[in-house]
């Protein structure tokens, strides 16, 4: 049978096993953490550098608009005198 004397010296061997991986774990998480962290204050200042303003964009697409309802209405009237 395994004595007290023997035994303390395993179980303090498993103990410390499992402290060491937990302690990986959790280093392991935290990096990640602060990974995701400096990963979400570069995404927020692309954001703010590229932000436009919707007064701005209906300013930018103005002529695109103007121009593809010239192309309508061009498409309407070849309908129109193909059925003539």
């Amino acid at each position: 049978m395994i004595d007290m004397a023997t035994l303390m010296p395993i179980a303090i061997g498993f103990l410390s096993i499992i402290c060491a991986a937990l302690g990986w774990f959790a280093n392991q998480i935290w990096n990640g953490l602060k990974k995701n962290e400096t990963d979400l204050a570069a995404h927020k200042l692309a954001i703010a550098e590229n932000y436009v303003r919707h007064d701005r964009l209906q300013e930018i697409m103005r002529p695109v608009t103007s121009s593809l309802s010239d192309i309508q209405i061009m498409l309407a009237k070849k309908a129109d005198r193909s059925e003539k």
